[in-house]
């Protein structure tokens, strides 16, 4: 795989054939993590009654993609990024391929799943941060918004396609044909980014510094920012109210609640998606002046919706209620990120964002198992999601005091 040297070229994006690759590789990796995922998942429902595996299926996941995601960022800024790309998409597509043998043999187990959900964490941690990095390398600057908009769309279009293709598969396929779709899909993610060529100028941007002091200088950087410590205390503690009940929560009440099949399941999370793209295509066209107090307006409405959902036993207002929620939630996560972007020194911002989204995700996994274990001692899944909605709207009520969030981006 030797790398080609490309002169810079202002391009119009679609005409950009490395961005156009880039682009490709997205568009079948994403949604087909997302295939992978729900036949995952409902497989899991289906080997097990067991409901405290299933949590398992998501803190297996979840830790070596905490654990790395630092480590990830470091690496995608010393080594060829395209390489990384290549090994994370193929090592996902080798893992499902794995898993279609165990099928095959008739010899798939609730440990297999879990065992393979950490994989996925462990390569899950070196793409993230890859694909953000390797944008600016194909694009002008005045290209990057755009650029980086239509690669975040794939992301938010996954969760819409993924589980809408999914569902479908296991209905008319069984789980071998989800998961060979979904293998396919990442093996085509991978060759086509071998085909993306840089030049070694590009390629050769390693800070003098060492790993160690490049991540000890944004742990400094960021304690110093009172903005940056306010954001990342109340996605603490909401992440933990929200992502383990949610992700755990919603697959056993679709089955055990509503009576559903995978394509019921695909309903909730293809809802997910819609809300997610909707605020997202809403703030695209809508600039809103006070986005501190819409950020903490929108976590309360969550919390609301999260407990009514709880409360809910019919699966398309449950749907409903996730759409509505996702659409808040983009209400929340695009404006920090903008304000971030705006406020940080662009020689740290890399490390910004993901210290972010390490720090903020750090009691996930803690959610994931402590939702299992009440869920195995037998606490109903609606009872913790209802009384996390109430946690929800007490922490927005808590954080209305916080004068730096209120304020939040209203000078700019």
């Amino acid at each position: 795989m030797t790398i080609i040297v490309q002169e810079n070229q202002a391009l119009p994006i679609f005409k950009n054939r490395n961005f156009l690759l880039l682009f490709i590789s997205s568009l079948f990796s994403a949604p087909g993590y997302y295939v992978y995922l729900i036949g995952a998942e409902w497989l899991m429902l289906t080997l097990s009654e067991n409901r405290f595996y299933f949590g398992m299926l998501f803190f297996a996941a979840s830790v070596p993609r905490l654990l790395l995601l630092a480590l990830g960022g470091i690496v995608a800024d010393r080594f060829n990024k395209r390489t990384i790309l290549f090994f994370s998409d193929l090592l996902r597509a080798l893992l499902i391929g794995s898993l279609l043998l165990f099928l095959y043999f008739d010899a798939v187990t609730a440990w297999h799943l879990i065992i393979l959900a950490a994989l996925f964490g462990i390569a899950d941690a070196f793409s993230y941060p890859v694909t953000n990095s390797l944008t600016p390398l194909l694009l002008e600057e005045d290209q990057l918004q755009r650029g980086n908009s239509l690669i975040q769309m794939t992301i938010q279009i996954s969760p819409i396609l993924g589980p809408a293709l999914g569902g479908t598969l296991i209905a008319v396929l069984g789980f071998m044909g989800v998961f060979t779709v979904g293998c396919i899909m990442l093996l085509i993610a991978s060759i086509t980014v071998l085909f993306i060529q840089l030049s070694k100028t590009e390629e050769a941007e390693n800070e003098k510094n060492s790993a160690w002091e490049d991540l000890k200088e944004g742990f400094i950087y960021a304690r110093q920012s009172q903005l940056i410590m306010s954001i990342v205390f109340i996605a603490f503690f909401i992440n933990f109210f929200f992502a383990g009940p949610f992700s755990i929560g919603m697959p056993i009440i679709v089955k055990d609640v509503f009576a559903g099949n995978s394509i019921s399941l695909a309903v909730i999370q293809t809802s997910m998606g819609a809300g997610a793209m909707l605020g997202a295509i809403f703030l695209s066209i809508k600039n809103i002046k006070k986005p501190g107090m819409i950020l903490l307006y929108s976590i309360m409405s969550v919390g609301c919706l999260y407990f009514l959902n709880g409360m809910s036993h019919y699966l398309w207002l449950s749907a409903g209620f996730v759409l509505l929620m996702a659409f808040l939630l983009q209400l929340v996560n695009i404006p920090v990120f903008t304000i971030l972007q705006k406020t940080t020194d662009k020689r740290m911002l890399g490390r910004m964002m993901s210290l972010l989204v390490t720090v903020s995700t750090g009691l996930i996994p803690v959610s994931y198992i402590a939702t299992s274990l009440l869920i195995a001692i037998g606490v109903s899944v609606q009872q913790i999601m209802m009384t996390s909605g109430i946690f929800i709207v007490i922490i927005a009520l808590f954080s209305l005091k916080n004068k730096r969030l209120r304020t939040l981006g209203s000078s700019s």
